[in-house]
């Protein structure tokens, strides 16, 4: 499900990360620091992948997911896609 026009939220707490999904429109993220560094760590390598790519016929995404083993995210978590959109038209950037 996309969320447009949502809230994200992050808490620090002990153990892996946990990301749900509270009342539809917020995405929320808990767990110690090491691990709610997945999340950013992710937006960061998705926007750098958006701004520099030369092919864009595909959308820059990155998974976020529990596999089985996994010791870094929460088997409770919802499955979490990042994805860059390219925009209509090219933006301008002013320095």
């Amino acid at each position: 499900m996309a969320i447009t026009g949502g809230v994200v939220s992050q808490e620090a707490t002990a153990g892996p990360l946990l990301v749900r999904l509270q009342g539809g429109t917020t995405l929320h993220f808990s767990g110690g620091r090491e691990y709610l560094d997945i999340i950013w760590d992710a937006l960061d390598g998705v926007a750098e992948q958006a701004e520099t790519a030369d092919d864009r016929t595909v959308n820059r995404h990155q998974h976020i997911e529990y596999l089985p083993g996994d010791h870094y995210r929460s088997p409770d978590s919802v499955p979490l896609v990042i994805v860059a959109d390219w925009p209509d038209a090219p933006q301008q950037q002013t320095h």
